[in-house]
């Protein structure tokens, strides 16, 4: 065995061919041009100031640069002691929505050959995958670790596959692999929703073993895998560590400590987890793109436009203004696009349901039956809120519409197993054609019910009907041409479920006897069909000329005059946007406000309580120090006299009987001369008096996220009140006074005090959690393994050494 076997050869040209058609897709990037997406944007202003110093070669794990400070975890965080990492380089040489979609056609191309696929049917699989116009709306979308976990998926299910199939050394190593890849790109909620399809290919195969009598192999297996996947999550021990201390903390998973006006609970707010759910009229849009009006756009043949222009509009005046107008008529409160998964592919799965003799259809019929109930949301509360409560980690998640990944996943892997079974003529030409009708009936029925009741299923009304009324639209005429748009579709649809049919029975019936000319043709009908529904929604108009997300943020004469402040710590808050839902102040200051789906509780208890009211004492404790005003476009820097500098020292200490006490005490009262204090801290102060001498001082001296340098000098003792976030006190952020540790408190609900005795003093502020630093020891050992096992085995294959579980059984009745 060799690299330049025939098998090797194939697969290199067909990853080949993927990069090529990614090229081709994404050519605006290499012309330097970028998707400026509000979430890639907005990521690129949140971690601004963690790329700063990284070009300098410093580690920071802390931004001072969103809500006043908080932990880089769930904002830019990577271990670079997980050597994992490693097998991301060779998309360095992709531009990023390029190197994203890249990745997925690369996967599922992965997992359809470990499951033994020909190249022509993996090829075809993996572009119909990576087409799935719900996942080019993510790229579009600039969610970038969703694709990239997503990316990971099916290689970890065909890795799972192949253990129980007899492969059980390849499969596990795999299975770590990707597993381990899967946790390291940071999106836990797909890697979540992957254990249940997980799951259910477990239960499938363990219904197998039972039916097959080999139980104990099922076991045996099975034990493997857990093992194998234990190991794939140890590279990932700094990552997992840390997201679970700091998740602890925030609003997905803290619980505050107030009482009043609030509901506690350990995770998100049903209502709040629910939003973003797929209607379930919404959801024939899986196999009728146009249905919901999904991102479209009206053009001059539509009556809205000719409405407009019989009122005196000019034609480039009602072309400008219909391309403006929202069509979409579905569910979420936003929504670009369908999840058009090609009605090609679509005919295909259900042709495989029939066709295919093997019980692992159950299983993948299973899978896209749970995705679409869990994807409905608040939609579908009958099973969505049963889970939600009674779950792990369910109401740790919102978006329930990403739970149509999952399904994507598992119709394009049925339409394959219905390719190969085709192609490889295993069914007697009879039964497939029963078949053929049977599907080709029910779905050409379904299309037509569609178009005959389109009025019953919905009213074509948008949420933004009412707005477009007051401009002067007619509503009535914009229904007509939502009706005509989504009647369109439906021919369209019509016609690719008869081409699909027809193009099946020529093979079928060797109409077509070139097989190489067949699986063109299937392509050129599958990969068209999506191909041109994805550009309908992301095509050159969405290109922008940039030379990076960051450089594309442009300093408002606001921001250049408080950037003429070169005091190194103060805060902005900008009154101008929305300002607790933008990361674009984040990009030159250090920000108030900022969006975080992540954020700590304390300083969410704080927004709703006090920042969102405006409260002046608060914004002065927060040091404040410049407040934009006006408008979009004509922004105003207004310096705030009331800012408090970095620390200062307070004269006396209200004592807080309890969180609500606090909080209501911060609507009122001096941050420059009182500290307010929750009674249980009361020992602190043992033994220790605050003077009113008002001749001490303290100031920050050297400024660095994770480290604090401050100098104090006073002829009494005093307490110290930071202006910095109080997080994980005396665990991960620690104190020190000359070198010497010391303990310090919360205050003012979520800032920090500190005891400083009379005298001159050093103080430091260190950032030093234990799950990062020790967790990235584990990382390193684990990840080095797993590295050494890929080189074991490839080693032992190349040179033809024979090992134990890389064949499959002689009778692999469990799967596919």
């Amino acid at each position: 065995m060799n690299l330049f076997d025939k098998k090797y050869i194939k697969h290199l040209v067909a990853i080949l061919i993927l990069a090529i058609i990614a090229v081709i897709y994404f050519y605006p990037e290499t012309q330097g041009k970028k998707i400026l997406s509000h979430d890639q944007v907005s990521a690129a202003a949140s971690s601004q100031e963690h790329r700063d110093y990284q070009n300098k070669g410093e580690t920071t794990l802390w931004t001072s640069r969103i809500f006043s400070g908080m932990p880089l975890f769930m904002v830019a965080y990577r271990v670079k002691a997980n050597l994992l990492n490693q097998f991301y380089l060779i998309f360095d040489i992709f531009p990023k929505s390029m190197g994203l979609w890249f990745s997925l056609l690369l996967g599922f191309y992965i997992c359809l050959s470990l499951l033994g696929y020909r190249t022509e049917i993996s090829l075809i699989g993996a572009l119909a995958f990576g087409l799935s116009t719900w996942l080019m709306l993510s790229i579009e979308a600039g969610h970038s670790s969703k694709i990239l976990v997503i990316s990971t998926v099916p290689p970890l299910l065909a890795s799972i596959v192949i253990t129980y199939r007899g492969k059980w050394l390849l499969g596990g190593i795999l299975t770590s692999l990707f597993l381990a890849l899967a946790i390291m790109l940071g999106h836990p909620q797909i890697v979540y929703f992957s254990m249940f399809f997980i799951f259910i290919i477990i239960v499938g195969h363990l219904v197998g073993a039972i039916q097959h009598k080999t139980v104990p192999t099922f076991f045996k297996r099975s034990t493997l895998l857990l093992g194998f996947a234990i190991l794939g999550i140890l590279p990932n021990t700094a990552r997992l560590w840390s997201t679970y201390e700091y998740t602890k903390e925030t609003t997905r998973g803290g619980k505050s400590e107030l009482t009043k006006d609030i509901k506690q609970s350990t995770g998100l707010d049903l209502e709040y987890a629910m939003t973003y759910s797929y209607g379930k009229a919404e959801s024939i849009n899986i196999l009728i793109p146009g249905f919901a009006g999904s991102g479209a756009n009206l053009n001059e043949k539509s009556e809205t436009f000719l409405a407009l222009k019989e009122k005196g509009a000019t034609k480039k005046q009602a072309l400008d203004y219909v391309k403006g107008i929202p069509l979409y008529y579905g569910e979420p409160p936003i929504n670009s696009g369908p999840s058009y998964m090609g009605a090609a592919i679509i005919f295909l799965f259900l042709l495989m349901l029939f066709i295919y003799k093997n019980k692992f259809k159950w299983v993948l019929l299973s899978t896209v039956i749970l995705s679409l109930m869990l994807a409905w949301g608040r939609h579908f509360l009958l099973v969505n809120e049963f889970m939600f409560d009674h779950f792990p980690f369910f109401d740790k998640f919102r978006t329930p519409s990403m739970w149509i990944s999952m399904g994507m996943i598992a119709i394009v892997w049925g339409a394959m197993i219905a390719l190969r079974e085709i192609f490889e003529e295993k069914l007697e030409p009879q039964k497939i054609k029963k078949s053929l009708f049977y599907t080709g009936g029910i779905l050409a029925g379904w299309v037509l019910f569609v178009y005959v009741f389109k009025s019953s299923i919905t009213d074509f009304a948008g949420p933004y009907d009412a707005e477009l009324e007051k401009n002067g639209i007619d509503i009535n005429i914009l229904i007509e041409d939502r009706i005509s748009m989504v009647s369109s579709d439906i021919l369209r649809t019509l016609i690719i479920i008869g081409l699909s049919f027809a193009l099946v029975w020529m093979i079928v019936f060797k109409k077509i006897k070139n097989t190489a000319l067949a699986y063109f043709i299937v392509a050129l009908l599958i990969i068209g069909d999506l191909w041109l529904v994805d550009k309908r929604f992301l095509n050159s108009d969405d290109f922008t000329k940039a030379k990076s997300f960051e450089k594309s943020i442009v300093a408002s004469a606001a921001d250049l005059q408080i950037l003429k402040d070169k005091e190194p710590n103060y805060r902005v808050f900008n009154t101008t946007v929305s300002s607790f839902n933008d990361n674009f102040c984040s990009y030159f200051h250090q920000s108030v406000g900022g969006y975080s789906a992540v954020k700590l509780i304390r300083y969410q208890d704080l927004i709703e309580r006090q920042l969102a009211k405006g409260s002046m004492p608060v914004f002065n404790m927060l040091n404040t120090k410049y407040f934009i005003t006006g408008n979009p476009g004509q922004e105003i820097a207004q310096q705030n006299p009331g800012a408090l500098g970095s620390a200062w020292f307070v004269n006396e200490i209200s004592w807080a009987k309890n969180a609500d006490d606090e909080m209501a005490q911060l609507t009122n009262f001096n941050p420059s001369k009182t500290a307010l204090v929750d009674e249980r801290f009361k020992n602190y102060f043992t033994n220790f008096d605050i003077t009113q001498d008002s001749l001490g001082t303290i100031s920050l001296t050297s400024f660095h996220p994770d480290k604090m340098i401050y100098s104090s000098n006073s002829d009494e003792n005093k307490l110290a009140v930071f202006s910095e976030i109080w997080y994980k006190g005396n665990v991960d952020w620690t104190a020190s006074i000359d070198g010497a540790e010391t303990e310090f408190i919360r205050v003012n609900y979520l800032l920090r005090g500190l005891k400083i005795p009379k005298g001159k003093h050093e103080i430091i502020f260190k950032f030093y959690p234990k799950s990062h630093y020790t967790g990235s020891t584990i990382s390193l050992i684990f990840s080095i393994l797993i590295i050494l096992l890929i080189i074991g085995v490839g080693v032992a294959k190349l040179m033809g050494f024979s090992l134990p579980g890389l064949k499959e059984d002689a009778d692999s009745k469990l799967t596919n």
